[in-house]
């Protein structure tokens, strides 16, 4: 037997209204092989809204955040304060190239060339590459490449075990561990990345990268979420929530049950239309007021 969930999720300014809650769950309902239904709303529900969805069969959850004493909350942390009490920081550990510059392989074109931030990149047809428009971006991607193949190798995880991360200077959110000289030549041919010159398209075929290497730790604050059952007020799971610090907006999660002191450790890879969405959210500005006529 199998149990399909589906949650629909939903961060409003006001409180999920009954004709909100009702579209919804037609959308729920329109899904046949989903055997458990739910809405989440950051903002509540309206008295009637929670009617309509229990006559619906679907559950609601509010997310809001998570302010309590964990032990009022989660039986098994017994004598255990407020999360942020209980967490209080996460630490990111990151590699990074310093003083970094690349070396182009690339049969066909000039013995001898260097490629600016703004020179343009092409994909084979001849238009401007769709992942990669210009030189910038694409050794932004190599950098962060080379540095997820490197960092479980050695002589990196030598450095990180042996020499501990020192406070930086006039920056209190980041230690450092001394830098290492470092060489590494990247396969770049499956990204198919052309470059333009008088004779005409040349594709990329390696990038090294030479430079110095050092680990990063970064002091990353958390965030904590608590997801209730409406109108119970039922514990559902709590969270505490960080960024990486990495340029792919990854993320770090703890994860609380309220029926067991065991906590599940996750990272979440946000999606390109989940980046999409964030870059495309603005922020109001306040509406100044009306200037007083003498």
């Amino acid at each position: 037997m199998r149990a399909f969930k589906a949650y629909e999720v939903k961060r409003e300014g006001a409180p999920l209204d009954v004709a909100t809650v009702e579209q919804l769950c037609i959308k729920l309902r329109d899904m046949p092989t989903v055997t458990h239904r739910a809405i989440v709303s950051a903002s509540s529900f309206t008295d009637g809204a929670i009617a309509k969805a229990a006559a619906h069969d679907v559950q609601l959850f509010v997310l809001k955040p998570w302010t309590q004493p964990i032990a009022d909350q989660f039986p098994e942390f017994k004598g255990v304060g407020r999360p942020d009490e209980f967490l209080r920081r996460f630490d990111s550990n990151l590699l990074y190239w310093l003083d970094w510059r690349p070396s182009i392989f690339a049969p066909g074109g000039p013995p001898s060339f260097g490629c600016e931030d703004s020179t343009p990149l092409f994909a084979s047809d001849g238009h401007a590459h769709k992942e990669f428009p210009n030189w910038a971006k694409f050794m932004d991607a190599l950098l962060y490449r080379s540095t997820q193949i490197l960092f479980g190798l050695e002589p990196a995880q030598t450095i990180t075990r042996t020499f501990p991360a020192e406070p930086v200077a006039g920056n209190d959110e980041f230690e450092a561990s001394p830098a290492w000289p470092h060489t590494h030549t990247l396969g770049v041919v499956q990204d198919q990345v052309f470059l333009k010159f008088d004779t005409g398209l040349v594709l990329i075929d390696s990038v090294t990268i030479s430079g110095r290497l050092q680990w990063q730790r970064r002091k990353r604050p958390l965030e904590f979420h608590i997801l209730e059952q409406v109108p119970t007020g039922e514990v559902f799971a709590g969270a505490a929530l960080a960024d990486w610090g990495s340029p792919d907006s990854k993320m770090f999660a703890i994860i609380f049950s309220p029926d067991s002191r065991t906590t599940g450790i996750h990272t979440i890879q946000l999606q390109e239309r989940h980046k999409n969405a964030i870059r495309q959210l603005k922020i109001p500005l306040p509406t100044p007021p009306p200037e007083r006529k003498p």
